[in-house]
């Protein structure tokens, strides 16, 4: 990113952890310095690779829990983001299914995002860095701010 750019698009990932919501300060004074969209990005476990794990179950119970689940996230990511954001910026939210490495770099590239926020660790984060962190800065393409955590 140039030094003459402008951050038009900031991309949030947010677990829903303390840690996702201390980077919220960040979040809200890069949108209002850039005047930016923030885009709030969840992504949910895809339960379907635990299948073999725990035996054979009918897709439609997987499908039952994930949708659940997602109907959930969206009901706490809107909320929030109606408490936190709204008289801050203007914001997007998404929900993915995946692996969250893999679905924060495939959503900068998809939305051209121009900057990334992001905790320093996750709900299972028990290092200084979490994994998800470490590859999503080792591998985007634009800037990633990783905020520390209390």
């Amino acid at each position: 990113m140039k030094a003459t750019q402008k951050v038009k698009k900031l991309l949030w990932p947010n677990d829903f952890s303390k840690c996702s919501e201390e980077a919220l300060p960040h979040v809200r004074s890069l949108a209002k310095q850039y005047g930016a969209v923030v885009h709030v990005l969840y992504i949910a476990e895809d339960l379907a690779h635990h299948e073999s794990w725990y035996g054979e179950f009918d897709s439609s119970h997987i499908d039952r829990i994930l949708e659940r689940g997602i109907n959930k996230a969206r009901e706490r990511q809107q909320s929030f983001c109606r408490e936190h954001l709204e008289d801050w910026a203007a914001y997007k939210t998404h929900i993915e299914i995946g692996d969250p490495t893999t679905k924060i770099l495939e959503f900068i590239e998809k939305e051209k995002v121009d900057m990334v926020v992001m905790c320093r660790k996750g709900k299972t984060g028990s290092f200084d860095m979490g994994g998800v962190a470490q590859k999503v800065v080792a591998h985007s393409p634009v800037p990633v701010i990783v905020t520390p955590n209390s």
